[in-house]
């Protein structure tokens, strides 16, 4: 006889019945925890009403936290304002102030202070690590010449230098993380997740130090060093980063400003288009049809307000370079939105439309007898990029062209 008797069936199934009884109160313990998890989750998806703040002119080195965060799509002055942000707080002015002054006026003072170590810079990526930021284990050579050997030697991080060298508190300190968003936050920061809060920086009533992994030393963040960084929108969301790190940041949004381009004319043979009112159109279709932070910034034309540049070249080169393949990683390749963006759809003229549809014959690939399913094709229109013509069918609408 098998093992799988009508008795022994019996007595499996009412073990198995007296298990799942013995287990359910389990499982009923991890589904409640499972469902905290995702309120909790849920919760930390709106960013805290106290901590997202948008650009404020005013705002000087007092008003500005100790950790910060300027966060936008691509070419909205990021990186750029890190310098007015880091002057105004090592300064003690408003960003206002700072803005009346030329730009090479302010980076002057910018880098014046980089050298004197008392402004920082790194740029997180997916190889950035806690060695690199905080400390790690590096090998180096040792002994003579002819009988060298590798010895192992802990190495402070850029952050964990750069405030060893800044504990002096009546002067502070900017340490700019550029591209934020893009290293693995847990990762880079480890225990400093915690330090970096204002109220448990060194010096202050709650301060708390830790012991780091290596050194064994106990490390502490001077309240005089600020941490500020720069978040592309367009590479991850804000509501994906770090709830951690999210907690312990204020956010300052920096969206596209068409104003500041607003007096930019392209004329070409007695015809001219508004560059500002061009980026307008662009970035109301992109929120339309994707969302706010996939937009594209007014940075990428500012050239064109020096009269040196200020040609139709320049722009089709703006349009090739940086615009069209920017539209491309956002839609996927997907051409037919490419081209509601840059309004071609209801551009009567094909010569003026940056992406054309190219009608290819099947028969000339593969002969008469094969019979496949219709695709669009679509091709770059270099021609277009030289013409006014297929700027100003930009801002049209289909009803006028």
């Amino acid at each position: 006889m098998g093992p799988y008797t009508e008795q022994n069936t019996s007595d499996i199934l009412m073990q198995t019945v007296q298990a799942i009884a013995e287990l359910m109160p389990y499982y009923e313990h991890i589904l409640e925890v499972r469902e905290n998890r995702i309120r909790e989750k849920e919760g930390s998806l709106m960013i805290n009403e106290e901590s997202e703040m948008t650009y404020n002119e005013n705002q000087s080195g007092n008003d500005i936290a100790k950790n910060t965060i300027l966060y936008g799509p691509p070419g909205t002055g990021k990186t750029y304002y890190t310098a007015y942000y880091s002057v105004a707080i090592c300064e003690d002015v408003s960003i206002g102030d700072l803005e009346k002054k030329p730009y090479e006026e302010v980076l002057n003072i910018f880098n014046d202070l980089k050298e004197k170590g008392r402004i920082a810079f790194t740029t997180f990526h997916q190889s950035y690590g806690y060695e690199e930021f905080i400390e790690g284990i590096r090998p180096v050579m040792a002994g003579e010449e002819e009988k060298k050997s590798i010895e192992y030697e802990i190495v402070p991080g850029v952050f964990k230098k750069f405030c060893d060298e800044n504990s002096q508190p009546d002067k502070r300190c900017v340490f700019i993380i550029d591209e934020i968003n893009r290293g693995n936050i847990s990762k880079i920061f480890g225990e400093l997740i915690t330090l970096i809060e204002e109220t448990k920086r060194k010096g202050e009533e709650e301060g708390l130090t830790a012991f780091l992994p290596y050194s064994k030393q106990a490390f502490g963040v001077p309240k005089n060093v600020y941490i500020l960084g720069t978040m592309n929108t367009a590479d991850r969301s804000i509501a994906l980063m770090d709830t951690a790190l999210r907690r312990r940041f204020n956010f300052i949004e920096m969206m596209p400003d068409c104003r500041t381009i607003e007096d930019v004319v392209i004329r070409q043979n007695g015809k001219e288009v508004n560059i500002g009112n061009v980026l307008d159109i662009i970035n109301r279709r992109i929120e339309f049809l994707f969302d706010r932070e996939h937009t594209i910034g007014h940075a990428f034309f500012t050239s064109l307000k020096n009269e040196d540049s200020n040609s139709i070249k320049r722009l089709a080169n703006i349009f090739r370079n940086s615009i069209i393949p920017l539209l491309q990683e956002y839609f996927y390749d997907d051409y037919e939105k490419i081209r509601l963006v840059l309004g071609d759809n209801h551009k009567k003229d094909e010569q003026f439309q940056f992406i054309k549809k190219v009608n290819i014959e099947q028969k000339e690939l593969f002969g008469e007898s094969i019979r496949l399913e219709s695709t669009d094709f679509y091709s770059l229109n270099e021609d277009a990029l030289g013409k006014i013509e297929s700027y100003q069918g930009i801002l049209l609408p289909p009803q006028e062209v």
